[in-house]
């Protein structure tokens, strides 16, 4: 089993995830903290993806608006 099969299972369990794969608990626990930045680092990259989306999407709108505007005056 492979690490990233055991954390799938288990989760951040450093002693289970240790043993499971026989290997030292401070191991598991430096591999359980890399995946866990890694996850926060994605999670934060779709965040602001997202956030610039909205952004986007409101001054879209707001120019469509006030392009309208323009017209029917």
């Amino acid at each position: 089993m492979t690490f990233s099969e055991a954390y799938a299972s288990i989760g951040p369990d450093v002693e289970a995830i240790a043993e499971l794969l026989g290997i030292p608990a401070a191991e598991a626990d430096k591999q359980i903290n890399a995946e866990m930045n890694r996850a926060h680092a994605e999670k934060a990259r779709k965040d602001a993806r997202r956030e610039y989306q909205r952004a986007w999407a409101e001054k879209r709108r707001a120019s469509m608006r006030d392009s309208r505007l323009a017209v029917s005056a």
